[in-house]
């Protein structure tokens, strides 16, 4: 009997344990957010009943959901608040709910009789001295009020949709809860992390970012080893300084790479085919795309030799970790770009001849404090009268050029260094004091002030060094670096949270490139499952498109496909059409003034030709001879050609067989799980409508639907 009572004391305890872990670890819902646009009202549930309910107007019709949502318990446990629910009372209080996790705020509500309590709408935990625990994110409240008494509140987890509020008269009230976060929820978030921090995701990188966590995966990105181009032989400049004669393809059999002209002497082919071929397989996706975002914003084009385009963009690679004041001073000594910006042997004023004044320009218009000053925040300054203040005057300009002179090209190897020497395109400049213009020079209103008699380099280096601790550059280029990376109408709180990480480092460092990118990838505003502000996110460009779906697709590829079509859909890498990059950055979406650079280049027409490229890509090789195929197949002019064929889709044929299993996988890895519920009901209808045994069909259909989206194309 004694032993008989002890198993079934500890058959007991067995049970209470399971069941505590089981109401741990379950008993969870999702809080989902509806707005009613007649009554201008936000309203959550985590009881799907009631959503549903208002899903189908039963009730109340009006109610739709925005697509925000966090997890809730539906159980109490130690550690969980339970979260009061308030209704305003008819006749006496608002016609809103009131959601609140503080104890005081509940109590009072219900001694309020503009309030009558509802009921515990679910538990949550709360935030301790502001912060949240871990493995929860925060929601935030606002509170709308106006004179004649109407109040709304709203409750979100999304920082970006929260900080806009403002401009619809709510009120921040901070952080009032912290919602735990689910599996499925970090796994989106993660996806959204390496489509903002690598050429796009793939299952395989989104297990080793769960199993390293976010940040540490960052911290190892930023210390790996430098991916390098490769480094083609070099093209002697032709006397009449015209490449033409270099560049006749020679058609005689056999056909040879070494025989098209573009392949090896003049052209960013090479380069751009590599890129694509390095998107997919590098393992320093961070350090690479973080390059593809600096040449957008240090931009050089029509680059005298293949060699040169492969030195320029290492240049970068190498350096986009460093320091600003670094990468801006190895991006202004490059001879490509002094070419570029035509102020490689820049000299002094001579018979009534200034130096060219290109490059003082635009070193300051484009590359480090922008025309007019700015708050720590992007938000532009004004005077006294309304006004924009310049950054600079058409004075300051002429002194900078005067800055810029005494430089030539870099010696040839084995060469003498010397003025007027053969154009070379590898190394930094070279200063020479004698072609120097050394007379004082004043700028900025002082913030640039060099004495008499300094040598080239010199002033160079204090110019740029300057310019570095201009109070405009960390939100200048901190903007820019948000809008290529996480989302092109990034909030002023956003931007100035980025540009003190870019003022200090934390350790007295100003312009830490590799800080900088790292804040940008953790701040609130870029992490999170989703993000429902309408204004957030940014276009999928054309060349990351191509290279998302080379890495999510495994797509085999010699990069001549992607650099072609890339190119039609305005974006040909390495050539940008001007130094404002491929498209305007200033550019805003039609009757707005919300950022949107990249539909600078979209249209509807680029719409169908996405379309078209992804039908190609996915069924090149089922074309017969004489259609598309024969463009997609190896070219003679391509060194280790393979083509771009068709992707097997090994990796979803196990799911193809299940419509719902394989749409849901495509929705995590391209859509981070956001796929709405009409659109999923599509694409599965149209799956289910070709024969379960043909697996390849049915995969490349789903594949199609997803990536010609709307939804895909903007990456949010």
């Amino acid at each position: 009997m004694r032993s008989l009572l002890v198993t079934l004391a500890a058959l007991v305890i067995a049970i209470a344990l399971a069941f505590s872990v089981w109401v741990a670890n379950t008993g969870t819902a999702s809080a989902v957010e509806f707005y009613n646009s007649g009554l201008k009202r936000y309203f959550i549930t985590a009881d799907p009943q009631e959503a549903a309910m208002l899903d189908a107007g039963d009730v109340v019709k009006g109610w739709t959901r925005t697509g925000g949502q966090f997890t809730a318990y539906t159980y109490p446990w130690p550690g969980r608040t339970p979260v009061c629910r308030f209704v305003g009372t008819p006749g006496k209080g608002p016609s809103a709910h009131f959601f609140t996790a503080d104890a005081n705020e509940c109590a009072l509500a219900k001694h309020d009789p503009g309030w009558t309590y509802e009921k515990v709408a679910f538990y949550i935990p709360m935030p301790g001295a502001g912060s949240c625990p871990a493995s929860t994110t925060p929601v935030w409240r606002s509170r709308f009020a106006n004179p004649e008494g109407d109040v709304n509140y709203r409750l979100t987890a999304d920082l970006t949709a929260y900080s806009r509020m403002a401009r619809q008269g709510f009120a921040p009230e901070g952080v009032v809860m912290c919602a735990p976060v689910s599996d499925a929820e970090k796994e989106a978030d993660i996806v959204r992390l390496l489509e903002q921090s690598t050429f796009g995701p793939t299952e395989a990188l989104v297990h080793e970012v769960k199993a390293k966590g976010i940040a540490p995966w960052i911290d190892e990105q930023l210390a790996m080893n430098v991916t390098r181009y490769t480094q083609y032989p070099y093209t002697q400049r032709p006397q009449n300084n015209s490449f033409a004669s270099l560049c006749v393809d020679d058609t005689t059999p056999p056909v040879t790479p070494e025989k098209y002209c573009h392949t090896y002497k003049i052209a960013p082919q090479p380069v751009g085919w590599e890129f694509f071929r390095q998107a997919k397989t590098a393992p320093d996706q961070l350090r690479l795309r973080m390059a593809h975002v600096w040449h957008q914003i240090f931009v050089i084009s029509d680059a005298n030799g293949t060699y040169v385009y492969a030195d320029f963009h290492q240049r970068l690679r190498d350096n986009v970790f460093g320091t600003f004041e670094n990468l801006l001073l190895k991006f202004a000594l490059s001879p490509q770009l002094g070419e570029y910006q035509n102020w490689i042997r820049n000299v002094p004023a001579h018979d009534g001849i200034r130096p060219n004044e290109n490059f003082a320009r635009e070193l300051m218009q484009l590359f480090s404090i922008g025309v007019n000053e700015i708050n720590d925040d992007g938000t532009v300054k004004l005077d006294a009268n309304g006004h924009l203040i310049p950054t600079y005057l058409q004075s300051d300009i002429e002194t900078l050029a005067r800055v810029l002179t005494g430089f030539d090209f870099p010696p040839m190897p084995g060469a003498v260094p010397g003025w007027g020497a053969q154009n070379y395109y590898v190394g930094d400049m070279i200063p020479y004091d004698d072609h120097h213009d050394k007379g004082a020079k004043r700028l900025l209103n002082g913030i640039i002030d060099l004495p008499a008699g300094g040598g080239a380099m010199a002033d160079v280096r204090a110019s740029i060094h300057a310019l570095t601790l201009h109070p405009n550059t960390p939100p200048f280029i901190s903007r820019q670096l948000i809008q290529k990376l996480v989302t092109s109408s990034p909030t002023p709180g956003y931007v100035a949270r980025i540009a003190a990480v870019f003022k200090d480092n934390g350790k007295g460092v100003r312009g830490d490139l590799g800080a900088v990118t790292r804040a940008i990838l953790l701040d609130p505003e870029a992490r999170g499952a989703r993000k429902i502000d309408p204004e957030y996110g940014r276009l999928r460009e054309p060349v990351l498109f191509w290279t998302a779906m080379i890495r999510g697709l495994d797509v085999t590829t010699d990069g001549e496909i992607p650099y072609a079509l890339s190119g039609v859909s305005g974006q040909l890498l390495f050539l940008a059409p001007s130094v404002f990059n491929y498209y305007s950055s200033d550019y805003t979406l039609a009757g707005s003034a919300v950022a949107a650079p990249e539909f600078d280049i979209f249209n509807s027409a680029e719409f169908l030709t996405r379309a078209n490229q992804v039908n190609d890509l996915l069924y090149n090789v089922d074309m017969p001879q004489g259609a598309v195929a024969p463009r997609w197949s190896p070219q003679p002019y391509v060194v280790n050609a393979t083509g771009t064929p068709s992707p097997l889709l090994t990796a979803f044929l196990r799911d193809a067989g299940n419509a719902d299993v394989l749409v849901d996988r495509l929705d995590k890895l391209f859509l981070h799980g956001t796929m709405r519920p009409a659109m999923r009901k599509t694409i599965v209808d149209a799956v289910n409508k070709v024969a379960p045994e043909n697996a390849l069909r049915r995969a490349k259909l789903a594949v199609e639907l997803t990536l010609t989206s709307v939804d895909y194309q903007m990456q949010k």
